[in-house]
């Protein structure tokens, strides 16, 4: 079955409008010729003439007539629809979607959103806080379009972004806050507060689970604030700790032999997403 092509249906309208097809090919930068066979082949289609040639001039037939009307409907339709598509692409690329671990440090990471913000005030940043394996998902779900975790789905290329020691921590009247020396087999005998997998697929723990007696939350903020409510003790980042003040009631345990914990958080990025100067900008940011 033949078709015809947007293309055939904007060079009749523009021989209607322009009066002729020498006319019409130089308001379409075309010669004469490709206007007269694409007017040739549109006739030939139809089964039907469309024009009648008066000198230079191109005069609709009756058919022709009964058809300009649909035909600049359809080319003016597909004109809106190409618009609203590039329009859309636009303000896809307007925003970015970022799933960063709950563990990694606010500071670091506020400041370099306040820079990207600086550098690229037109964009929009969508910033979801994960635990776990949640980040993973969102990555591989092409939800988010950088994510930055302790792990980084298989087919993503990951760089470190962040070594974040994390240290048993406990409300100063909490009972382990006065030992000097703190063993494992003491902190098994104590409630930890534990932060809970986001995963919805495939949960994981990670971490010291030692104690039996748990209360687990959603994030490093939560945990952090049953620490000081002497909910229990947790093992908090350090960056938790650096920013505290004198009034804090939270102190480190002295944990045998100076035990911490250090979790390596990567960042991936969408591949499609690589060569785009907003993106690679914020990658190189949140890596400083």
């Amino acid at each position: 079955m033949q078709r015809i092509s947007l293309e055939q249906w904007r060079t009749f309208i523009a021989v209607v409008d322009c009066g002729g097809f020498a006319q019409a090919g130089d308001a379409m930068y075309k010669t004469q010729s490709t206007v007269s066979h694409s007017i040739k082949k549109l006739e030939g289609t139809l089964g039907e003439p469309l024009f009648n040639v008066v000198g230079r001039k191109a005069v609709l037939t009756e058919f022709g007539v009964t058809l300009l009307g649909s035909a600049r409907e359809l080319v003016s339709r597909a004109d809106s629809l190409e618009h609203e598509a590039i329009s859309n692409k636009k303000q896809h690329h307007a925003s970015i979607s970022l799933a960063v671990d709950t563990l990694f440090p606010k500071q670091h990471l506020y400041s370099a959103l306040s820079t990207f913000s600086a550098a690229y005030p037109e964009i929009n940043v969508q910033l979801q806080e994960t635990v776990l394996s949640r980040c993973g998902e969102l990555l591989d779900d092409g939800s988010v379009d950088i994510g930055i975790a302790s792990a980084i789905p298989k087919g993503f290329t990951a760089r470190v972004a962040s070594l974040v020691d994390l240290e048993a921590v406990a409300h100063c009247q909490h009972p382990l806050a006065s030992l000097d020396c703190v063993t494992f087999e003491q902190l098994e005998q104590c409630r930890q507060v534990v932060i809970r997998d986001a995963g919805l697929r495939h949960n994981v723990n990670s971490g010291w689970l030692g104690s039996s007696s748990r209360f687990t939350v959603t994030n490093v903020s939560e945990a952090t604030y049953a620490v000081k409510s002497q909910v229990g003790f947790a093992w908090l980042p350090s960056w938790i700790l650096a920013k505290q003040d004198e009034a804090s009631p939270l102190v480190k345990l002295k944990l045998k032999h100076g035990q911490i914990r250090t979790v390596s958080l990567l960042l991936g990025i969408r591949e499609d997403c690589v060569d785009s100067p907003p993106h690679s900008e914020l990658v190189s940011l949140l890596l400083k």
